[in-house]
């Protein structure tokens, strides 16, 4: 097989990606009961912790996409993340679903500034005398909106405006799109459904099992994600693509879904020493596209399906 277009020869280029911390969807979502605390959410406390040290056995890197909400609740886990050689990325203020909870485009800025700004925001949590003094955390780089859809041209270009380098909404392929006539672009590094656990795991997610016409209603095992993750992962090598993996901490405390993904993990540090792919953060995928800019299309295939 002839050297791929990736890093060192490699065939396909893949980015680990965790999704979601603490609270802030449930509080998003007025699921989150006013009587229980804040600050000791399980997946914080147990789950994040599990997933670090099972990154670390593999020597994988990951982009964890945390809400901002989390940066004065969950200040320590935040830098402990960067800390372990990780990528921060942005992923709303407080979970907010992108595609209607900031459809107007007053919405979306005050999203947008609210995230990165200096009282609540990542400015200010890397800012003169903050937590930031020796510590790896940066500037937002890339984003994941959360229910994987965008409002087109006007989010991308508000990406740019905020400094951003790359998205991750809900598309098919890799892609580095042109934005004001040609005058800028931003990197696409999308998810596919299919390469999410919750797809498989979660009941909310039945109508789009469904409209998919892969799996039946019923929620999957972790057999069967494992198995599509492989299969998706073969075939991207082949095609020497780019592919992005999603894990969300709260629906790991089942052992044996952190076992599942154990197995998987260790599957992705096989074919990364073999060669076969590179296993890269965000921000590094972004820049080795920037650079070689052939090796994606600038059609990323956007998918507009929701399981709301």
């Amino acid at each position: 097989m002839p050297p791929g277009p990736w890093p060192n020869g490699a065939q396909a280029a893949v980015c680990l990606t965790f999704d979601n911390m603490g609270e802030a969807a449930d509080l998003n979502r007025k699921l989150w009961p006013s009587s229980q605390a804040i600050g000791s959410h399980f997946t914080v406390t147990k789950v994040i912790p599990l997933f670090l040290d099972m990154v670390r056995k593999y020597d994988i890197p990951i982009t964890y996409f945390a809400e901002s909400w989390n940066l004065g609740v969950y200040p320590d886990t935040i830098t402990r993340i960067a800390d372990q050689g990780h990528e921060v990325a942005w992923h709303a203020w407080q979970h907010e679903a992108w595609g209607s909870e900031c459809k107007e485009e007053a919405d979306e800025r005050r999203n947008f500034e609210r995230s990165f700004g200096k009282e609540e925001g990542i400015a200010g949590f890397l800012g003169a005398g903050g937590r930031d003094e020796g510590s790896k955390v940066k500037r937002y780089r890339g984003f994941r909106p959360p229910g994987g859809s965008i409002h087109g041209e006007r989010t991308l270009k508000m990406c740019r405006e905020f400094g951003l380098g790359w998205i991750s909404p809900a598309a098919e392929e890799g892609a580095l799109v042109p934005l004001s006539d040609g005058q800028d672009s931003i990197v696409v590094l999308p998810f596919r459904w299919s390469t999410v656990d919750a797809y498989y795991y979660m009941e909310q997610f039945s109508k789009l099992r469904e409209s998919k016409g892969v799996y039946p209603a019923e929620p999957q095992t972790s057999d069967v994600l494992i198995q599509s993750f492989r299969e998706q992962l073969d075939e991207t090598i082949e095609k020497n693509g780019f592919l992005s993996f999603l894990f969300h901490p709260f629906l790991h405390d089942p052992e044996d879904r952190r076992q599942a993904m154990d197995g998987f993990l260790q599957h992705l540090a096989k074919l990364r020493d073999e060669g076969k792919i590179w296993l890269g953060r965000g921000s590094e995928v972004e820049q080795w596209i920037r650079e070689h800019p052939t090796v994606v299309d600038s059609d990323p295939q956007w998918d507009n399906s929701t399981w709301m």
